[in-house]
């Protein structure tokens, strides 16, 4: 099992690296861009290090590629992307996390199924351009958001700014959430 979660970090990384070269950027660049560290961004290329889904995020917004996509999904020339439950998932602090977008040509939202498991550590909050909407399937989200915290059931959505801090837990047993990313457009660069 070690082995396969290695192995999926490695092609994280290596899908990482591809996209950035792919857009001509050097790791200087893709780092201001995502604003991340360049040692931060050089450790998730080289798998030392899980991306975060903040990570995630915002490195595919400054690629212009999407999650699913570094996240290893065959990405066609169709204008539709069909998901079901058994897609890839990717482990990550206590995350685990499905692609359920990225059409080719998609560049607006990603959809993420992520289960989130009650022992999860604590991880710093996340922030990043755009918004988030989620959608609890089942289990009790605990939704730490701008220093509030709201405890979200089954059937439950919320919708936020995603540049102020928020994280994800569980309360008694796992939560299953459908989360939608829309990117800011207002704050898409375009790399020359």
């Amino acid at each position: 099992m070690a082995s396969d979660t290695e192995a999926l970090l490695a092609s994280v990384g290596e899908r990482l690296r591809a996209a950035r070269e792919r857009v001509g950027l050097t790791l200087d660049q893709t780092a201001e861009l995502a604003g991340l560290s360049k040692a931060h961004l050089s450790r998730l290329e080289s798998a030392e290090r899980q991306p975060s889904i903040a990570a995630l995020l915002t490195l595919s917004e400054a690629l212009g590629t999407p999650v699913s996509s570094l996240l290893g999904e065959n990405q066609d020339a169709s204008p539709l992307a069909i998901s079901n439950e058994g897609a890839p998932r990717h482990e990550s602090k206590g995350l685990s996390i499905a692609a359920c977008s990225g059409y080719a040509g998609s560049s607006a939202l990603e959809a993420l199924r992520i289960t989130v498991n009650p022992d999860r550590p604590l991880t710093p909050p996340a922030h990043h351009r755009g918004e988030e909407w989620l959608y609890v399937v089942q289990g009790i989200l605990r939704l730490e958001y701008d220093g509030e915290v709201h405890h979200l059931g089954p059937g439950v959505t919320a919708h936020f700014d995603a540049e102020r801090p928020h994280r994800l837990g569980a309360e008694g047993r796992r939560a299953e959430v459908l989360l939608v990313a829309a990117k800011d457009a207002r704050n898409v660069q375009t790399v020359h």
